[in-house]
């Protein structure tokens, strides 16, 4: 199985299109969220639950369709054994997968870090579902002693990324978000084209992590 970096892993089709059906998913929260607003606007533990549970689970299940849909070039890998059977090996993987990433947001806002730095939570969510997935790999390859650490250099790139493509994202989204407004003559266009390029801007912080950890076994 031959392995690529990650700027090439970014770029390859599967990666992609996973991309894409997130940037759909991503954009799709807003409006959701309004509708909810909207509809149960005079019901408040219906409005309490999609803000500390709903929208929590909803960008968890997005982390994992990401993960699930850009393997295996997650992990730089042209050829590897296919999803399902990975998923097969293990009962209940996809609700593992969808629990991990869920637990995290839920403990966000009490984890200093992490509520200082919420851009940190999608790709500490991802590089768990990367970190899951690529040990039922190893499993199946047989390669019971490899860590999900794929070492201090890839993971000070994978956090200073995370840092540092989220405020570019946030710049990049409020230009491109006046620009739709004023062309529109229209508003709203800023928030939702900041909230999709910022989760987007995360998502190669997962590719650096996933072809880090491929990086370190021979295959």
């Amino acid at each position: 199985m031959r392995r690529v970096d990650p700027l090439s892993a970014m770029f390859d089709g599967r990666v992609l299109m996973a991309m894409g059906v997130y940037a759909l998913l991503a954009a799709t929260e807003p409006f959701l969220e309004r509708w909810i607003e909207h509809v149960f606007h005079d019901n408040p533990p219906v409005l309490w639950f999609q803000e500390h549970l709903g929208i929590p689970l909803l960008r968890a299940a997005c982390v994992v369709i990401f993960v699930y849909l850009a393997y295996p070039s997650l992990f730089g890998l042209r050829e590897a054994p296919p999803l399902g059977t990975l998923l097969a090996a293990h009962a209940g993987a996809t609700s593992t997968l969808l629990g991990v990433a869920f637990l995290v947001a839920l403990i966000s806002p009490v984890v200093p870090l992490l509520y200082r730095h919420p851009e940190l939570v999608l790709p500490i969510q991802g590089m768990l579902a990367t970190a899951l997935l690529f040990g039922w790999l190893t499993d199946y390859l047989h390669m019971t002693a490899v860590s999900p650490w794929p070492g201090t250099d890839v993971m000070l790139l994978a956090f200073g990324g995370a840092w540092l493509m989220h405020r570019l994202a946030r710049r990049v989204g409020r230009l491109l978000g006046a620009a739709a407004d004023a062309a529109t003559d229209r508003a709203g266009y800023d928030t939702l084209a900041v909230h999709v390029i910022t989760m987007i801007a995360q998502l190669p912080v997962i590719l650096i992590y996933g072809t880090g950890l491929a990086a370190r076994i021979a295959i």
